[in-house]
């Protein structure tokens, strides 16, 4: 998820609007702007950029934060088994399926109407390889425990105004790091400027994984946490050089993308981990609650930043 209503490039002239919808969980929209096609959640009185496609070239990742994801592929560069939690218009797994067509990808999103305007609107296409799965991250993830492992974790799930929180907590990345192969890498996008709850993120990883690697572009309009369980932990300079021997052409510049690695970022001595707030007894009903509460009050909130 990234705002960026504040880009005013587009063609408004040609602005339209495709599809609304309403679920328990979302209201959605997408919209065509020129030849942009961008899927939005509306909450709290605010709209939520969820994905931007450019229906000319449809594969290219447009977004700053879709493009910082795909950072992580420079600790893993050849990913067989790859999960992406959170569907939003699917440029990331669209992009992941184009590049690594042999790869096993599973994506897991809890809002079947999401997933239907992806497909109808956004170009997804399953696959034998590339599958969905309308279900809530944290029980797909569950059910994989000693059956699947992944060499490529992607956390990308938003409501609209708030994150889950029983998708933030290190009981959760503990479950996370139980199907992660040995030499894996996650992603998690951390949004903009505007979530100020970051540096609590970067305790809550490091509860669980020895090394972390944190992107942001020189704007701030988006974070992204790299973590893996493997040490030493690269320096700038690795992370640098892993950029230019990076194997087979990108549609962007990949050291560009290592020149945004920010290796002492969010460091704050006062954040707290984050913990599940519910009993195993609750864990049912906490799903529910974290996935389809409207209200104002969220353990994990995010304002827009446009």
């Amino acid at each position: 998820m990234e705002i960026s209503a504040n880009d005013n490039s587009s063609d408004t002239d040609t602005f339209e609007i495709l599809a609304k919808a309403r679920s328990r969980f979302n209201e959605i929209y997408v919209i065509q702007n020129g030849l942009r096609r961008e899927m939005w959640f509306k909450g709290g009185g605010s709209f939520f950029l969820q994905s931007r496609m450019d229906t000319g070239t449809r594969k290219l990742p447009i977004l700053v934060y879709s493009r910082m994801m795909l950072s992580s592929l420079l600790f893993q560069q050849s990913p067989k088994r790859i999960l992406m939690l959170g569907l939003g218009g699917g440029s990331i797994s669209n992009f992941l399926h184009h590049r690594y067509p042999e790869a096993c990808i599973d994506v897991v999103e809890v809002d079947s109407k999401v997933i239907n305007l992806c497909k109808k609107f956004f170009y997804l296409k399953e696959t034998e390889n590339y599958r969905l799965h309308a279900m809530d991250a944290r029980v797909f993830v569950q059910n994989q425990i000693g059956r699947i492992s992944y060499d490529l974790i992607l956390l990308d799930v938003f409501k609209s105004s708030s994150v889950p929180y029983h998708l933030k907590t290190k009981e959760f990345y503990r479950q996370i790091r139980d199907i992660l192969n040995p030499q894996g890498v996650v992603a998690s996008n951390l949004y903009g400027k505007s979530n100020l709850l970051k540096p609590e993120d970067r305790v809550t990883f490091a509860s669980v994984f020895r090394s972390l690697y944190f992107f942001e572009d020189p704007d701030r309009v988006a974070t992204v946490l790299i973590a893996a369980d493997h040490e030493p932990s690269w320096s700038q300079k690795e992370v640098q050089s892993a950029a230019r021997k990076f194997i087979g052409g990108m549609p962007f510049s990949m050291p560009e993308l290592a020149n945004m690695y920010k290796p002492d970022l969010l460091e704050n001595a006062e954040a707290k981990v984050f913990s599940d707030d519910f009993s195993k007894q609750d864990f049912s009903k906490a799903v529910e609650d974290n996935n389809t509460r409207q209200g104002i009050d969220f353990p994990y909130p995010i304002k827009s930043h446009a």
